[in-house]
């Protein structure tokens, strides 16, 4: 038999037990204290919420008024109306619904112009949608008024037309014929255009100075006999009233009736010559019936019949 040996076949040995370091646990951040909210800043986020629905409503507006500005100078063509036209009377209307309505209307610089024409020419009156009407469309129907130059109109939201007038100043007054053959009195501007719808006599009494003038083609050449007028003052403070001959020359009516003939060359050179004669000798302030100058380099004096011994 086989001999058993005396050792026995020893145990395989576990292996050793293999010691792991234990996780880190991971360092809490420190909890930071939240400071409560001051009674400022609460008032402030209640203000800013408060103010959302203006604001939402002043942006609504801002584009209500700027789409009708945009489309005010579409103007109106017969009964067609067009969608831009549509749109604009839409947002006049509902701004009309929000306030937006004519309570004022001022007028500046109309003098001479009646207001009630300037408010006809207007064509709004108080209670009508203050973006419901063309500027340049009015402002156009105003100047096409006689007395009136120019005409800017601006509006004063909500409620306030602002109307400022320019109007043509006065500078001569112009004597022609009526429909009947009549004399007629009309007043002209420094260019000699006719200003209409004004009262000639009433201008006369505001300025006593306005020369009156008399002839077909005054108008046009009146600015130029006022400027040799005016560098011969002894002569214009006398003259009263100029006559247009033959569309050539001009005769100058004195204040005390004197009438002076000027030639139809060289007007300046004889209106010189005359205010020498009346600071040396007083000429213009004698008797005399007329002066003529008509030839250069002469000068003829007729006096009254009557006072021929003064001269």
């Amino acid at each position: 038999m086989p001999r058993l040996s005396a050792t026995r076949n020893a145990a395989p040995s576990r292996p050793e037990a293999v010691t792991r370091p234990l996780p880190r646990a991971r360092a809490k951040k420190p909890l930071v204290q939240q400071d409560r909210l001051t009674a400022r800043t609460l008032f402030m986020r209640r203000v800013k919420r408060s103010l959302k629905p203006g604001i939402w409503f002043l942006g609504v507006m801002c584009v209500v008024v700027l789409a009708s500005e945009a489309f005010r100078e579409i103007p109106a063509v017969g009964p067609v109306i067009s969608p831009a036209g549509t749109m604009r009377h839409g947002f006049a209307s509902v701004a009309a619904a929000l306030g937006f309505r004519i309570d004022k209307i001022e007028i500046l610089g109309a003098d001479t112009t009646p207001l009630p024409v300037v408010q006809q020419a207007l064509g709004v009156s108080p209670g009508d949608p203050s973006l419901g009407f063309s500027l340049t469309a009015a402002a156009a129907r105003i100047e096409a008024l006689g007395p009136v130059q120019t005409a800017i109109i601006e509006r004063a939201l909500p409620g306030t037309i602002i109307v400022t007038i320019t109007e043509r100043a006065p500078y001569a007054i112009w004597q022609t014929a009526d429909a009947n053959g009549g004399p007629k009195f009309v007043l002209i501007d420094k260019a000699g255009n006719l200003i209409a719808n004004q009262d000639a006599a009433a201008a006369k009494r505001r300025n006593p100075a306005l020369l009156l003038l008399v002839g077909q083609d005054a108008p046009q050449n009146a600015a130029a006999l006022m400027s040799q007028l005016q560098a011969e003052k002894p002569v214009l403070a006398r003259v009263a009233a100029a006559e247009r001959i033959d569309g050539l020359r001009w005769n100058l009516t004195l204040k005390d009736q004197t009438v002076v003939k000027l030639p139809a060359e060289n007007e300046q050179e004889a209106l010189a010559q005359l205010a020498d004669l009346q600071n040396s000798m007083g000429l213009l302030d004698r008797p005399v019936e007329w002066i003529d100058m008509r030839e250069a380099g002469r000068l003829v004096v007729h006096p009254y019949p009557a006072a021929s011994g003064h001269i």
